[in-house]
C-alpha cells in the first residue's frame, strides 16, 4: 500500500480530470455541437452532464466496496483475471493513442495558430520531452502543478466571456424548438465522449485519498464542467453562427479575435495559447502516466520509470503514423475515438457495476 505523500485527495484527481476535458472542450465541443445541433448547440453539454452525473454514481458505489483498488484490479476482481486482464490491456491500447492523438493535436494547434513555418515535430518531441521529465517527479507533483493552470484556465475563460460578450448575437442562438431535441441529444453524447475520461481517473484508485467523497466532489465537478463547458460553446456560436463554428479548427481562436480592447488583442491571443499550452500539456502528461501505470498493473512491476523512455518513443512514432493530415485527424477523432471513449468510459464500468451487484460484490 502507497504512503499518503504519493497519494493525491479525490479533489485533485478531479481537478485533473477537469482539466484533460477543458483541452479538447475549446477545439472539439464547438464544432461538434455546431455540427450535430446548428443553433441549439450550447444546450448539448447538459445531456453530456445527466450522462456524467449517472457516471459519478455509478463510480461512487463501487469504489464503497474497492476504497483502495484502480480499475484494473476492480474489473479482474469482479470479471476474473483473465477477463480483467484483456479489459486492462484494451485500456492501454486506448490510452497510448488518446496521448498521440493529443501529441498531434497539440503540435497542430502551435502551427496554425502562431508558428506557421516551424515543423510540427519541433513541439511534439518538445512536449513528450516535458512530459516525461515532470513524470519522474511522479503523480503528486503533476496534480499540484495542475492546482496552477486548471484555475487559470477557468479565470481566463471568464475575462475572455466577459469581453467577448459584446460580439455575441443572439440570433445566432436560437431558435430552439422540440425538433432541437434529437440534435441536441446526439450532440451531447458525443461531448460526453470526452466526458467519460471521469472512468480513466479511477486507473490511478490506488493512488487517490478520500474516495468517499466522490458523489459530493463529483456533482461539483459537473456543474462546474457543464457551465464551463456551455459558456466555451456560446462564446463561439454565439460570435459566428453555427455554419462558421462547424468548419473551423481553432474556434475559440477565431472568437478571441474579434476581441478589440485598447490595441490589446495580440496579448490576449497570447494568454489564450500560453493557457492552451498549460493544459495540453497536463493533459499530455495525464495519459502518458495512465499508460506506464497501466503497464506496471498488468505486468505486476514495482517501478515503471524504466519503461518511461520506450513508452515515450511509441507514442512519438504513433501521433505522426495515425494520421496525415488535420482532415484525417478529425474523422480519427470523431468516427474512432469517440465510440472508443464512449465504450471505455461509459458501457464498460456500468456492465461491470451490474456484473458486480449479480455477484455481489458491489
Amino acid at each position: 500500500m502507497l504512503s499518503d505523500s504519493k497519494k493525491i485527495s479525490i479533489r485533485q484527481a478531479f481537478f485533473l480530470f477537469l482539466t484533460i476535458v477543458f483541452s479538447p472542450a475549446t477545439r472539439l465541443f464547438p464544432v461538434y455541437a455546431a455540427q450535430n445541433a446548428k443553433e441549439a448547440a450550447w444546450l448539448a453539454p447538459i445531456v453530456s452532464a445527466i450522462l456524467l452525473f449517472l457516471l459519478v454514481l455509478v463510480w461512487n458505489r463501487i469504489n464503497k466496496s474497492y476504497t483502495d483498488a484502480s480499475l484494473i484490479h476492480i474489473y479482474s476482481d469482479i470479471l476474473g483475471v483473465f477477463t480483467g486482464k484483456l479489459i486492462g490491456f484494451t485500456y492501454l491500447l486506448w490510452v497510448t493513442m488518446l496521448a498521440a492523438l493529443y501529441v498531434r493535436y497539440f503540435a497542430i494547434r502551435l502551427v496554425g495558430s502562431i508558428y506557421p513555418d516551424t515543423s510540427q515535430n519541433v513541439f511534439v518531441i518538445s512536449i513528450i520531452i516535458l512530459a516525461i521529465y515532470i513524470l519522474r517527479y511522479g503523480l503528486v507533483t503533476l496534480a499540484r502543478l495542475n492546482e496552477i493552470v486548471l484555475p487559470l484556465f477557468l479565470v481566463t475563460l471568464v475575462i475572455l466571456f466577459i469581453m467577448i460578450t459584446p460580439y455575441l448575437k443572439g440570433t445566432f442562438l436560437i431558435p430552439i424548438t422540440y425538433r432541437s431535441i434529437l440534435p441536441i441529444t446526439r450532440a451531447g453524447v458525443g461531448i460526453a465522449a470526452v466526458f467519460s475520461y471521469f472512468t480513466f481517473v479511477f486507473i490511478l484508485g490506488d493512488n487517490i485519498n478520500n474516495k468517499e467523497n466522490i458523489k459530493k466532489e463529483g456533482i461539483k465537478c459537473s456543474f462546474l464542467l457543464t457551465a464551463s463547458t456551455i459558456l466555451i460553446i456560446v462564446m463561439t456560436v454565439g460570435t459566428f453562427s453555427y455554419s462558421v463554428i462547424r468548419r473551423s479548427q481553432l474556434p475559440l481562436l477565431i472568437a478571441v479575435k474579434q476581441i478589440s480592447l485598447f490595441n490589446t488583442l495580440e496579448k490576449i491571443e497570447s494568454i489564450v495559447v500560453a493557457v492552451w499550452v498549460f493544459s495540453d500539456f497536463i493533459l499530455i502528461s495525464f495519459f502518458i502516466l495512465l499508460g506506464l501505470r497501466i503497464i506496471k498493473l498488468l505486468f505486476g512491476i514495482s517501478d515503471e520509470k524504466p519503461f518511461m523512455g520506450i513508452y515515450a518513443i511509441i507514442v512519438y512514432f504513433l501521433a505522426f503514423y495515425i494520421a496525415n493530415t488535420v482532415f484525417e485527424l478529425e474523422n480519427l477523432s470523431s468516427f474512432i475515438m469517440i465510440p472508443g471513449n464512449l465504450f471505455l468510459g461509459f458501457v464498460v464500468p456500468v456492465l461491470v457495476f451490474f456484473i458486480g451487484r449479480i455477484r455481489g460484490k458491489v
